[in-house]
């Protein structure tokens, strides 16, 4: 009977220790809160000034160099207006009129001035050229294909000037003249001759011989003629050299 009464509160006691260790077992801590990481917002990126537009570098010239960003923002802005465009008119312009006052302001005369197209300005001419067989008709002066030619920018010496070429010869420098052109056609027979613009009076021609030589200045350059300056100085350096060898009249001058 008492080992009965024994196990029953034996049996009686495990059960009160299951339930104890049951209701007392310990609970597990709660885990940790994870912290979540919030991404930090956006930012965006700063915004560069709009660059300057660069001109169009024009063909064969270096290109202009590219303004920083913040010269350019710098740089002011200027409005250029339109041209204004002014039309010609179509109708036939107004006939100005000239009015003469006194000192009073009272009117004397009047005058409505007369409008004329402006003149034309001729061309110049083209100088003549002919060539032909010569022969000589005088100190300045010969005949090309029996056409009278005096020769251009030079004259005749002085009656009283003379041109002998040797002792006992007392002729005029007209005379030598018209003798040492006829022995210098006798060899070169065919000249050119053409008449310079710009002429007054009777025309006069520059001729030139077979051999290029100009016969009005072979003249002054002998000392047989001078040089006409109211014509031309073509020839004053010619006389110059004449003078210098004191050749013709200059030998006696």
């Amino acid at each position: 009977m008492r080992k009965s009464v024994l196990a029953a509160v034996g049996l009686v006691g495990l059960a009160v220790a299951v339930l104890a260790v049951a209701f007392h077992r310990p609970v597990a801590p709660p885990p940790p809160a994870q912290k979540t990481e919030t991404a930090p917002p956006a930012v965006a990126p700063p915004q560069s000034a709009p660059a300057a537009e660069t001109p169009a570098a024009t063909p064969g010239e270096p290109p202009a160099p590219a303004l920083p960003p913040k010269l350019a923002s710098d740089l002011p802005t200027v409005d250029v207006p339109d041209r204004p465009i002014h039309t010609v008119p179509e109708d036939e312009p107004v006939i100005p009129k000239v009015t003469l006052l006194d000192r009073k302001g009272n009117e004397i005369a009047s005058r409505r001035m007369v409008l004329t197209a402006p003149r034309a300005v001729p061309l110049p001419t083209r100088p003549a050229i002919f060539t032909g067989s010569a022969q000589a008709t005088g100190g300045v002066a010969l005949a090309v294909a029996g056409r009278p030619v005096h020769l251009f920018g030079v004259r005749v010496a002085d009656p009283r000037d003379r041109c002998g070429l040797g002792p006992g010869d007392s002729r005029s420098c007209t005379e030598v003249a018209r003798d040492a052109l006829a022995q210098r056609l006798k060899r070169y027979p065919t000249v050119s001759c053409h008449m310079p613009a710009g002429q007054r009076g009777e025309p006069a021609a520059v001729c030139i011989d077979a051999s290029g030589t100009d016969l009005g200045g072979f003249l002054v350059a002998e000392g047989f003629a001078l040089a006409d300056t109211n014509q031309s100085y073509e020839y004053f350096g010619s006389e110059g050299v004449a003078r210098s060898f004191r050749r013709g009249l200059w030998h006696n001058r």
